[in-house]
């Protein structure tokens, strides 16, 4: 699994350090952002583009959950709330990007980077004795940042 270091470097290769948020960024989607922006595209989606122009970034990286702000060689991670998250699909899909104000979170402790993260403890099997989860996997939207999907390119439709 790459670190998000590395995700990151693979669009913006200056970048030397990520650091977790810790305010939240107000950030206003105006109709000019969602007019410039292009879907399925990390670096270009209107949240994005809305981003870089309000804050004077060098670069800025939204996946679905995450979002990553880039100034000169640090990179701040965010977390995307629901509202965002939404938005981000709906636009992929062709929607559109509801212009508005919009919040991008602090990380909470437990998602640091760096945190420690609980380990499962498994029973009898590998899966403990519990069916596997059903995951779903979101269609039609961008690849997940540092999956091997990444680099795949899909055709439009």
């Amino acid at each position: 699994m790459p670190t998000a270091l590395r995700v990151v470097q693979k669009f913006f290769p200056n970048v030397k350090i990520i650091h977790d948020a810790t305010e939240c960024v107000d950030v206003e989607v105006a109709m000019r952002d969602v007019d410039s922006a292009n879907r399925k595209d990390h670096k270009t989606c209107a949240m994005a583009v809305a981003c870089k122009r309000k804050l004077g970034l060098d670069g800025v990286l939204i996946s679905v959950k995450t979002a990553y702000l880039v100034r000169g060689k640090v990179a701040q991670r965010y977390l995307l709330p629901e509202s965002v998250s939404r938005e981000v699909v709906s636009f992929d899909r062709g929607a559109g990007f509801a212009p508005g104000k919009y919040k991008l979170s602090k990380m909470p402790k437990s998602l640091r980077l760096g945190a420690a993260r609980p380990r499962r403890k498994l029973g009898r099997g590998k899966t403990g004795g519990k069916d596997k989860e059903f995951i779903h996997h979101t269609a039609g939207i961008r690849v997940v940042l540092g999956s091997k999907q990444e680099l795949v390119e899909f055709p439009e439709t």
